[in-house]
């Protein structure tokens, strides 16, 4: 009987990934396009390999320096209807993950960058929120139409 009743449930799932892909594409053209040429942006590159047996996690888009050749993994949310895409990052807050992902990838000392945007994280409740789990992090929550751009784009710079 709940399967029937699940069944006839719309798909959330499949809106969101098309949001989200659009959001992180759409945030990597920007980027890129405030970057010096010394910077190459790069989207969905290859798996971070962390777990055993090849396993890990792929990130939304990588900043290199092509001068020094270290880089920069970002994770973009897109949010416009509230939920719990933001939560999905704090994984790469995790000090273990980091130092293997430093240990094995030619990264900066922090390696992640996350990333923001949509309707959801412009509210008061996110904005707190991130202030206080992300702080000494590298984040920025993107204004609407990525407003912002230019000044995240100098914050990438100057880690990376």
């Amino acid at each position: 009987m709940a399967s029937r009743h699940l069944s006839n449930r719309e798909n959330w799932q499949a809106r969101a990934n098309v949001v989200g892909s659009t959001g992180e594409t759409a945030f990597a053209n920007a980027l890129a396009a405030y970057l010096p040429s010394k910077y190459s942006v790069e989207l969905k590159p290859p798996k971070l390999k962390v777990y055993p047996q090849g396993k890990g996690v792929i990130l939304d888009c990588r900043v290199v320096n092509r001068e020094t050749g270290k880089c920069l993994y970002v994770e973009k949310k897109t949010g416009n209807k509230g939920g719990n895409a933001h939560e999905r990052v704090y994984k790469f807050l995790s000090p273990a993950l980091k130092r293997l992902v430093r240990s094995k990838y030619n990264t900066v000392s922090n390696p992640f960058y996350l990333v923001f945007s949509g309707d959801t994280f412009q509210g008061e409740k996110y904005q707190n929120e991130f202030k206080l789990l992300l702080e000494g992090e590298n984040y920025a929550v993107m204004d609407r139409d990525f407003g912002n751009i230019e000044k995240v784009a100098k914050d990438i710079m100057e880690i990376v």
